[in-house]
C-alpha cells in the first residue's frame, strides 16, 4: 500500500511505519511508504522551512523553491493542475493544505505526545490499534447520499480527517488547531465552457506527460469520452491513446458501445474492446476484495474492475488509466438549484427550470416549486436537525412528489436496527452544530462541492484497489482546478437540473461526434446488477450474519429478505442494499488483513 504521512510534536518522533522513507533525511518527521515515482513526491528545504508536494501536479522546481523561500499561500491547493497535497514543516508547526476534490484525504490522530498525520486512515489505525467507527458506518448505511455527515471523519475510531479544501495546522508544541477552510465556490465572469476546456486539457496533459502507456475508459458517455478525445488531441505525433470499452459478451453492438465506437473513429485513438463474461458479473468474487481505507465504490463491481485493470496491464502494458468518475457530480446541477433561484429572487427562471425538471421526472410542478420555496428559507443546520429526527424515527425525508431538500435520502432500509438509526441520528446532530450557513446563490455550488469531496475521497479506495493490479488510477474530474473552474460558474449561467451537461458539450463541441453531443441520457446497468445478484444470492445471504449484525447495525433476517426481493426485481432501491454489502465486505477484509506495521523510529540518514 502506498501512502505518506508524518508527525508533529514537542519531542522527537518515537514510532515510524515499517518500510518508511524520510522525505528529508536530515528531518525525519515526514515519510513515504511504498513505491513512488519521482514526479509524485517533490520536496525542498530552505533554511527552517521544508516543503513537499505529494501527488500529481504541474508544479515546477522553481515554483517549489519560491514556496520554500516566501511561504505557502492558501490557494496553493488549486494553483497548479492536478490532484495533490502540500505540506509545510517549520520549527513551529506542520501545515497541510488539502486538495478540493478529496483525492488525497489526510487523516490525523493524537499519540506519543503529538499528532500523527497520514494519507491512509488504516495506517493510523495500525498505529493506535483502533477498530472501525460504528457511528460512521451507521451514517454511511442509512444516509449514503448525505456526504456532509462524514465530512471530518474516517472509517476508524478516533481518527479524524482534514476536510477537502482546508488548511490543517499541527503546532509542534501543542494540540492541533481547528481546520480552516481556504476555498469556497466563487462566481467568476468569462466563458464557463472555455474555462472547463482549459482545465480538463491541463489535467489530461499532466497524465500524458508522466505515463508510459496511458489508457482511458471509453464508455460512450460524455465524461470518459471527453477525456479520451482530449488525450488524443494532445498526444504526440505517432503515439496513440488507447480507449478501452467493456461490453457484455454476445452483445457487440448497441447502446453505449455504439457511442464509444463513434468517438474512437477520431484519429489518434486505438480502440480496444473487452468482453465481460459471467465471471465479471456484479456481486461476484466479493471475498477477493483487498483491504482499503474505507469501503470502495467499486466493491460491488470488483470482479469487473479488477479483471479490466489486470487485462489492460497484461495486454496493453497500462501504467496509468483515466476514468470519468466525478463527472456526474460536478457537471449535473443538483435539484437544490431551484431553491437557489428562489433565494436569489430569480422567480421567473425558478418557475421555468421547475417545469423542465417536473417534465423530466414526470412529476407535478407545484409541489416541487413549493418545496423549493421552503428549502430556500431553511438553513443547513435546521435541515440536518430534521434529518436527525427522521433517522431516529426510522423514516425518510424523501417524498413521492420529488421535493427539493438540502438532504433528501432514500427510505430507511427495513433491515436497519434501532441502534443504527440512533447512531446515524447522533452523527447528523453533531454535524448540524458546526455547519456554517450557505449564502444564497451558492446552494447548488456548495452541494456539488460536498459531493465532489465525497467522490474523490471514496475514489481513493478504488485507487488502492487498482494498486493491487499494478495500475495507477486517475480521475481528472476530481482535480482541484477542474472543480474550481466549474463551480465558479455564476448562478445566472449555471445549467438547470434538467439539462444534461451542456457546458461540457459546448467545451468540446469541436471534438464530440454529433450523435454523442445530442445524447441526453446514460446507459442503464441495472439489468447486469439484477443478474449478478441472482447468480450470487447464496453468498450475499451469508453476509447477513456478519460484522454489521455483530455491531448491532443490521437485522440479518430482514437483510436477507431485502436481498431476495431485490434479486427478484421488486422495487427496492439498490442504494439501500449496495452500501451494506460494500461495508460488510470491507469489514471482513479489515479483519483478515494484518494491521499496518509500526516500529521504534530510527533516526539515521534516510530513515524515520
Amino acid at each position: 500500500m502506498r501512502w505518506f504521512g508524518g508527525f508533529s510534536g514537542p519531542a522527537a518522533i518515537s514510532r515510524a511505519p515499517a518500510g518508511g522513507r524520510a522525505v528529508w533525511p536530515e528531518l525525519p518527521v515526514c515519510w513515504t511508504v511504498g513505491d513512488w515515482a519521482e514526479h509524485e513526491v517533490r520536496a525542498t528545504r530552505k533554511g527552517h522551512r521544508s516543503i513537499v508536494v505529494f501527488g500529481s501536479s504541474d508544479i515546477t522546481w522553481a515554483d517549489l523553491s519560491c514556496l520554500a523561500l516566501h511561504g505557502v499561500p492558501d490557494d496553493v491547493a488549486w494553483r497548479w493542475p492536478g490532484g495533490y497535497t502540500v505540506v509545510e514543516v517549520t520549527d513551529d508547526a506542520t501545515t497541510i493544505w488539502t486538495d478540493l476534490g478529496g483525492a488525497w484525504p489526510i487523516y490525523v490522530t493524537a499519540a506519543d505526545g503529538g499528532v500523527y498525520w497520514s494519507s491512509s486512515s488504516r495506517a493510523l489505525a495500525g498505529l493506535t490499534m483502533t477498530g472501525p467507527d460504528v457511528e460512521q458506518l451507521a451514517a454511511r448505511l442509512l444516509a449514503p447520499s448525505v456526504p456532509i455527515l462524514l465530512d471530518s471523519r474516517s472509517a476508524f475510531t478516533d481518527i479524524q480527517r482534514i476536510p477537502a479544501g482546508h488548511r490543517g495546522t499541527l503546532p509542534a508544541g501543542g494540540p492541533a488547531r481547528p481546520w480552516r477552510p481556504v476555498w469556497t465556490p466563487r462566481p467568476r465572469s468569462g466563458s464557463p465552457a472555455a474555462r472547463l476546456r482549459d482545465e480538463l486539457a491541463a489535467a489530461v496533459a499532466l497524465r500524458l506527460g508522466t505515463a508510459s502507456t496511458l489508457t482511458v475508459d471509453l464508455s460512450g458517455g460524455y465524461d470518459s469520452t471527453a477525456l479520451t478525445l482530449l488525450a488524443a488531441n494532445m498526444s504526440r505525433l505517432g503515439r496513440e491513446v488507447t480507449g478501452v470499452t467493456v461490453y457484455p459478451v454476445g452483445r457487440p453492438s448497441g447502446g453505449d458501445l455504439d457511442y464509444a465506437r463513434m468517438a474512437a473513429e477520431r484519429s489518434g485513438i486505438l480502440h480496444r474492446l473487452m468482453p465481460l463474461d459471467v465471471e465479471h458479473a456484479p456481486y461476484s468474487r466479493l471475498g477477493a476484495v483487498p483491504v482499503t481505507d474505507e469501503p470502495a465504490p467499486s466493491t460491488i463491481a470488483h470482479a469487473r474492475v479488477s479483471g479490466q485493470l489486470e487485462w489492460m496491464r497484461e495486454t496493453l502494458g497500462t501504467d496509468c488509466h483515466m476514468t470519468g468518475d466525478g463527472g456526474d457530480s460536478l457537471l449535473c446541477s443538483p435539484p437544490i438549484m431551484l431553491a437557489d433561484l428562489v433565494a436569489a429572487g430569480q422567480y421567473r427562471r425558478a418557475w421555468a427550470e421547475t417545469l423542465k425538471w417536473a417534465r423530466l421526472r414526470r412529476l407535478p410542478p407545484w409541489p416541487l416549486l413549493s418545496s423549493a420555496y421552503r428549502t430556500a428559507r431553511t438553513s443547513r443546520t435546521d435541515a440536518l436537525r430534521d434529518l436527525a429526527i427522521m433517522l431516529r424515527n426510522g423514516r425518510s425525508q424523501s417524498r413521492t412528489d420529488g421535493d427539493i431538500r438540502w438532504y433528501a435520502t432514500d427510505p430507511v432500509p427495513p433491515w436497519a436496527t434501532m441502534e443504527a438509526c440512533e447512531q446515524a441520528a447522533t452523527v447528523a446532530e453533531r454535524v448540524a452544530e458546526r455547519t456554517a450557513p450557505a449564502p444564497a446563490t451558492l446552494f447548488a455550488a456548495i452541494t456539488a462541492a460536498d459531493s465532489m469531496a465525497e467522490v474523490g475521497r471514496t475514489a481513493r479506495a478504488d485507487v488502492q484497489l487498482a494498486e493491487f493490479t499494478g495500475v495507477s488510477l486517475h480521475n481528472p474530474f476530481t482535480d482541484s482546478r477542474v472543480i474550481d473552474a466549474y463551480l465558479s460558474i455564476p448562478l445566472a449561467e449555471r445549467p438547470g437540473p434538467a439539462d444534461y451537461k451542456p457546458i461540457l458539450r459546448d467545451a468540446l463541441c469541436d471534438l464530440f461526434p454529433a450523435a454523442l453531443a445530442a445524447r441526453i441520457t446514460k446507459g442503464d446497468f441495472n439489468p447486469d446488477h439484477y443478474g449478478g445478484m441472482r447468480a450470487n444470492l447464496a453468498e450475499l445471504h451469508s453476509l447477513a450474519d456478519g460484522r454489521l449484525a455483530a455491531l448491532g447495525l443490521v437485522d440479518p433476517a430482514a437483510f436477507r429478505r431485502t436481498l431476495s426481493m431485490t434479486a427478484a426485481g421488486l422495487p427496492v432501491p439498490f442504494s439501500t442494499v449496495e452500501p451494506a454489502v460494500a461495508a460488510e465486505v470491507w469489514l471482513r477484509a479489515v479483519d483478515m488483513a494484518q494491521p499496518v506495521a509500526w516500529s521504534a523510529a530510527q533516526h539515521g540518514r534516510g530513515a524515520v
